[in-house]
């Protein structure tokens, strides 16, 4: 073969090597800087990293937060663990039953709160009330449910207001179960453009803000309110008590004879018409019953005595024998939420049907045998709790839904109940 072919053929050879490797090196760099890029918008975002101080390994959990959290979230995925080393509670960031969950441990595994992000219409319609009430320019940009072991449980709503638009910080407002605000946590202003008096009186400010937060004296409420925006057990009180009467004047201030309680409800009303009886009825900010004095009726009662007792209205019992007509034996009870639970029994058994303040039907719960149970639920709800007796277990109807089950789950190790609902494939529901 003539030597100018075979050199040729060595330098064309030798020249397909090294762009094949400078290709392939040219590929993996291009790679490289891809996931550069993408863990700097991951950073950028905010989005948890392995350099953020407050992420803590599996192993630098206590043993007993860990086994109190697989007790309790043991279908939990995506875990990480943070405590930011100056203070003893863990927080564990997670996706339980596929909603971003947030649950806070104390360091002996007392379970304290959990924090699952929702759908900004299923906040109470009271709690947009609130938020509208307050806000004009701004847009609902997460919503989140807080239940708490103490049951104060709470909403947390993030806003982004028109005036932070461009930097995007939200406006933090925590609410109770009846739709009242309890604080606000308003982005941190920034003070490089202007000047020292400006920056000492929004510095003072803030401090007379946080303050008043203290105390839960915070002057955000209107200097009129009406009816609709009092807490549901006040309006209740009234409905119940005075149907007749109309709301004439609702004063949010301090009271001498109830000093200890901060602002109160000072509420005055009066039968519909002209030249008609009144009364005046005091609550605290929580809607509980302080005071009550009708002149017309010759009543004066104060929280030592027992408030007046608190009767199921018509509009509830309306509203059930329109659901129910075959029902004729039914007995009324107000639970914890202050919704009302009818209970009756039928061919089908024990029944609870549940009716919230505005006459609307909640759900309707069954008690029925476990056996009764599709098997489906009954082998989640073994396999996910091995050690936990179920107690109780119910049918329940509610409505834009269909049937599902709800287990009591007794744990005698530690003495606890947790109750959780299935849907009828054995999922647990959302």
């Amino acid at each position: 073969m003539d030597r100018r072919n075979i050199v040729f053929r060595g330098i064309m050879v030798f020249s397909l090597i090294f762009f094949v490797g400078n290709s392939s090196l040219i590929a993996q760099n291009a790679k490289q800087k891809d996931t550069n890029e993408q863990q700097k918008k991951v950073v950028k975002k905010g989005v948890q990293s392995a350099v953020d101080p407050t992420l803590l390994t599996q192993d630098k959990v206590p043993p007993l937060v860990q086994k109190a959290f697989k007790k309790r979230f043991s279908t939990a995925t995506d875990v990480q663990w943070r405590n930011n080393g100056q203070d003893t509670f863990y927080y564990a960031n997670c996706l339980y039953r596929e909603i971003p969950t947030e649950i806070l441990f104390g360091k002996s595994g007392w379970w304290l709160s959990t924090t699952e992000e929702i759908e900004p219409e299923r906040m109470l319609s009271a709690c947009h009330k609130t938020v509208a009430q307050f806000y004009t320019d701004y847009k609902i940009k997460s919503a989140y449910k807080i239940t708490r072991s103490d049951k104060n449980n709470q909403f947390l709503v993030k806003i982004l207001e028109g005036k932070h638009a461009k930097t995007q910080q939200f406006t933090k407002i925590y609410l109770d179960k009846s739709g009242r605000m309890l604080r606000v946590e308003e982005p941190e202003e920034k003070f490089a453009q202007e000047n020292e008096e400006d920056r000492k009186a929004k510095k003072e400010d803030q401090k007379l803000k946080k303050e008043f937060e203290k105390d839960r004296q915070l002057d955000i409420y209107p200097e009129k309110l009406s009816g609709y925006e009092l807490p549901n057990g006040i309006q209740k009180w009234v409905d119940d008590n005075y149907p007749d009467y109309g709301y004439v004047n609702i004063e949010y201030e301090t009271d001498e004879e109830f000093e200890s309680e901060g602002n109160i409800y000072i509420i005055v009303i009066q039968r519909k018409g002209i030249n008609q009886p009144f009364a005046t009825v005091w609550f605290t900010r929580d809607g509980k019953f302080l005071k009550l004095v009708d002149e017309f009726k010759g009543v004066e009662e104060k929280v030592e005595s027992a408030a007046p007792p608190k009767v199921v209205s018509e509009s509830i019992k309306q509203a059930f024998a329109t659901q129910y007509p075959d029902v004729t034996s039914v007995s009324w009870q107000e639970d914890e939420n202050g919704d009302w639970v009818g209970a009756y029994t039928n061919k089908y058994g024990q029944n609870f049907a549940v009716f919230d303040y505005q006459a609307k039907w909640v759900h309707t719960r069954t008690l029925i045998d476990y056996a009764k149970v599709p098997y489906a639920v009954r082998t989640a709800a073994e396999t996910t709790y091995p050690k936990a007796e179920v107690t109780k277990a119910y049918k329940v109807a509610a409505p834009e839904t269909k049937p599902y089950y709800t287990l009591e789950l007794f744990f005698k190790k530690d003495k606890s109940t947790e109750v959780i609902d299935y849907l009828q494939t054995g999922k647990p529901r959302q």
